[in-house]
């Protein structure tokens, strides 16, 4: 699993677990409290401005996760509670510790974390990571942000392994993509053998990379400790929606009128280090990547599409890339199918933005359905004829979409 987090917030969340993980770690694992009890009234988060409180989180995650956690199904006694807490535990330790109301997790947060090593192979996801550059090309492109961010989310589903099947826009919506989630968790803590500790770290496999489940461990036994109410350390911040700031667009591209997301990361709601850190990531190959300027996502024909718009990037060309859903978006040995096709020129048109030339017309005016923005594919603007560069290399299939 990704953690999408700068190395000096890395060793800040490392220094905060760690007296707590020592502690858990030498009583032989604390009581789980409420978790091993029956679903009780009073388990619920407070106010951020509560007393007690340790951790925020936003409220309208918290209800999605919530809502997730209803829809699932399980094959062993664990309740809403035990289950809402094993969800909520990893998030704190992949992006943010939430230690103040403003760093409560967002469910825009994209990972920084995905830089290229300099080694152009498809031997391993670092070395694959050139393939996440416009038209992979990391020390040419004159397009270093329109990259394409693989770890998404609070739960940082990366494109390499569980956030294969989905688009960017999927991982950003929290009760989404908190099925999936719970449904793996309650499926592993369920056919896990041993005691409550044993089936917990059995859910968080996953994320248990740089001691990930003693760290879980110690967030959780703070939600729900025995001798407080369950999730009475957790502030819930208003102003954080499900989706984290992503907004729901109608966009025309193609011909057809499609519903798309728009993602801006200045618009990100909960904790935004990653989206003011540095945005160029610095000399390539040092060590954290790009961070990508505003994009479109597309659901379409079985791929995720990115689109981003000069009149965003600030570029002189539109671009656009796919990925065939269910691959990784870096081009990996002996994956034909992975990798992503990189493409100059779009006309897609948000019918939100008038200036981009699709907005309905006044009804008393309306015409045929638009079909699109000036330039792009046509030209127009660009001047210049679509040129699709597929970036021909290692583990690409070019195919018709």
């Amino acid at each position: 699993m990704h953690i999408a987090i700068r190395s000096t917030a890395r060793r800040l969340i490392a220094a905060t677990l760690g007296s707590t993980v020592a502690v858990t770690c030498l009583a032989g694992l604390l009581p789980a409290g409420p978790l091993d009890l029956a679903e009780t009234a009073a388990a619920k988060p407070v106010p951020a401005g509560s007393p007690g409180v340790t951790r925020y989180f936003g409220a309208g995650a918290y209800r999605g996760i919530r809502a997730a956690v209803a829809a699932t199904p399980r094959a062993c006694a664990l309740p809403d509670d035990a289950l809402t807490a094993l969800v909520l535990a990893p998030i704190f330790k992949e992006v943010s510790m939430a230690e103040t109301p403003d760093a409560a997790p967002s469910p825009m947060t994209l990972s920084r974390w995905d830089e290229w090593t300099g080694v152009k192979s498809g031997s391993n996801n670092m070395n694959a990571n050139y393939g996440l550059y416009a038209f992979r090309d990391p020390h040419g492109t004159p397009y270093r942000r329109a990259y394409w961010t693989p770890g998404i989310g609070i739960f940082q589903y990366d494109v390499a392994g569980v956030g294969a099947p989905y688009t960017a826009a999927e991982m950003m919506n929290v009760e989404f993509i908190a099925r999936d989630v719970a449904a793996g968790m309650a499926k592993r803590y369920c056919a896990a053998s041993g005691d409550g500790y044993a089936k917990r770290a059995a859910a968080w496999r996953p994320w248990s990379g740089l001691g990930g489940v003693a760290k879980s461990e110690a967030l959780l036994q703070e939600m729900v400790g025995l001798g407080r109410p369950a999730f009475s350390t957790i502030g819930l911040v208003e102003g954080i929606d499900n989706t984290g700031g992503m907004a729901a667009r109608t966009c025309v591209f193609a011909g057809e009128e499609l519903s798309c997301r728009y993602v801006d990361p200045a618009k990100a709601q909960g904790a935004d280090w990653w989206a003011i850190d540095d945005p160029s990531g610095g000399a390539v190959a040092s060590g954290e990547a790009p961070l990508t300027a505003p994009f479109y996502v597309l659901k379409r024909k079985g791929y995720e599409e990115r689109h981003w718009l000069s009149e965003d990037t600030g570029y002189r060309i539109d671009i656009r890339a796919r990925r065939r859903l269910g691959q990784n978006a870096r081009p990996m040995d002996g994956q034909p199918a992975s990798g992503l096709q990189w493409i100059e020129g779009t006309d897609l048109c948000d019918t939100a933005r008038p200036k981009l030339g699709c907005a309905p017309e006044p009804a008393e005016t309306k015409g045929p359905a638009p079909k699109g923005r000036k330039g792009g594919d046509a030209g127009g603007k660009h001047a210049e004829p679509l040129v699709s560069r597929f970036a021909v290399g290692k583990g690409l299939t070019l195919s018709a979409g």
